[in-house]
């Protein structure tokens, strides 16, 4: 089609999909805003999140079903989303070295055997995630912040999280042929 119509031929960038901070969830989700730690969200946002997140050490069959549908290529009976925000955006950085409880790990497999094994505590690790990724998003949290045309940018996206992805309270009934009264 490109060549046909005179454009360019887009690239395709793939990444891994990370786990929703839910239990089950095999990908986060934009309209659960409660699934995903995004570009915007505050300290409090980031904390909230991440201390409310599904975090295993043993892998759970309820959720190990959902593996089945899920877009990954490596299988992870763990599921874990801390795991997988540690593994694939805090240790994608060169160098990096993740610290907990008196010990530096330069290996991703590393951390994941000490939790696993529980020399790192789901507290600990949730911990150091929060100020970790808290600490990535600092410098987008000051351009949004400094530049007038990112600060109406946030302001237009955060009016139409508020209007599109709240929550319905209205309790819906459901009728089922042959049973209703």
């Amino acid at each position: 089609y490109c060549d046909w119509a005179g454009r360019r031929k887009p690239v395709v960038l793939s990444h891994h999909m990370l786990y929703g901070l839910k239990a089950g969830q095999p990908k986060m989700s934009k309209s659960d805003p409660d699934s995903a730690i995004f570009m915007e969200d505050t300290p409090e946002d980031v904390e909230r999140k991440i201390r409310n997140a599904y975090c295993p050490a043993v892998p759970e069959e309820a959720v190990a079903g959902a593996h089945d549908e899920e877009m990954h290529l490596v299988r992870d009976d763990l599921m874990n989303p801390c795991l997988d925000y540690l593994k694939h955006i805090l240790f994608s950085r060169e160098g990096y070295t993740f610290s907990a409880g008196g010990k530096v790990y330069t290996e991703f497999e590393d951390v994941k055997q000490a939790f696993v094994s529980g020399a790192v505590t789901e507290e600990l690790l949730k911990d150091r995630l929060i100020e970790e990724i808290n600490s990535l998003l600092e410098p987008v949290r000051k351009h949004f912040q400094d530049d007038p045309t990112a600060k109406e940018l946030l302001s237009k996206v955060r009016q139409w999280k508020k209007e599109n992805l709240t929550a319905s309270s209205a309790l819906t009934r459901l009728r089922l042929r042959g049973l209703d009264a």
